[in-house]
């Protein structure tokens, strides 16, 4: 899995699972927090599908605002667990 796949996965699946397919507008910088996109149950929901997907589980301490506000800020986080797992 590399930095761009990951971030193709996560917009393609805010775009078809949260925002059900109204995504015209969705890029890696969107304010997801800020606009209301990502809320507690979508952050939770979007976490287990990111767990089952590439195999990696997102310790509690990475999910701060600053690793949620934007799809790019989520792929970076995700990789990141990712490579410490591969570690």
């Amino acid at each position: 899995m590399n930095q761009p796949q990951l971030l193709a996965g996560l917009t393609r699946y805010v775009a078809e699972e949260i925002l059900e397919g109204d995504a015209e507008d969705l890029l890696p910088t969107t304010p997801l927090l800020e606009l209301g996109i990502l809320n507690s149950l979508e952050t939770a929901r979007m976490m287990t599908f990111v767990e089952k997907q590439y195999g990696i589980t997102v310790p509690a301490d990475a999910m701060r605002v600053e690793n949620l506000s934007t799809l790019s800020a989520i792929a970076d986080m995700v990789y990141a667990c990712a490579q410490t797992r591969q570690a």
